[in-house]
């Protein structure tokens, strides 16, 4: 099942592409900026923002799964074999006032 998902994000990955691929080239052969119609640059910027989105998720998965397997007991353990911890405290104690119990 796990490979059926993965064809079918590399379909959506190769029709994202594709998309793409044929809105550069009518922008190529359009000649000049002015044959340009603004729902091919919507097209070119949907697909690059749509591209983007998807590394970025991709990436963000990535380093969610990496930070998953970190054992932080165990490398916080490896850690203080090697160190020392100081702690310093200050502790002041004051007289109770009298006058404010009654």
């Amino acid at each position: 099942m796990a490979n059926n998902d993965k064809k079918e994000k590399d379909g959506e990955s190769a029709s994202t592409s594709e998309k793409l691929g044929e809105a550069l080239k009518k922008i190529i052969s359009s000649g000049s900026p002015t044959e340009m119609s603004k729902e091919l640059i919507g097209t070119v910027l949907g697909q690059a923002l749509k591209a983007k989105d998807d590394i970025t998720l991709k990436v963000s998965n990535e380093m969610i799964s990496l930070v998953r397997k970190i054992d932080f007991v165990k490398e916080f353990s490896k850690f203080a074999e090697n160190h020392k911890f100081k702690v310093t405290a200050e502790i002041e104690i004051l007289k109770k006032d009298n006058d404010q119990n009654k």
